[in-house]
């Protein structure tokens, strides 16, 4: 019932009609898939274990198998869901709260990325 309540609020929002959380959906939704793409296309053949995390004063803190770094992506993916469904169902009531869901949004997964690509550089 509750499921049911947040889908038609999020299908019938006027939401949809405005270019800022549009865009920002669009971005956040790309950067991802990019940052899906790299990761598999650059560690899906490695069958010993991959640098997962990476300290400025220790140097190298985690190691793991190269699938565990998809952590990364699929949590981009878990707030590209929570923040535009909040964004969505929010914006008739707080269209500030809904613009700074997107922005946060976009903003999360290009960090995100940021990371995927130093952890990429120190794999190599």
């Amino acid at each position: 019932m509750i499921l049911y309540k947040i889908q038609d609020s999020i299908l019938m929002s006027p939401a949809k009609r405005d270019r800022l959380i549009i865009m920002n959906l669009f971005l956040s939704v790309l950067i991802n898939a990019i940052m899906w793409v790299l990761l598999i296309f650059n560690f899906w053949q490695d069958s010993q274990y991959i640098v997962l995390g990476y300290n400025i004063y220790f140097g190298i803190s985690s190691f793991g198998p190269w699938y565990q770094i998809l952590l990364m992506p699929i949590l981009g993916v878990a707030v590209i869901l929570l923040n535009f469904s909040l964004s969505f169902s929010l914006y008739l009531k707080e269209k500030i709260l809904s613009y700074s869901l997107a922005f946060i949004a976009s903003i999360f997964n290009f960090i995100i990325f940021l990371a995927a690509n130093i952890i990429i550089y120190v794999n190599i």
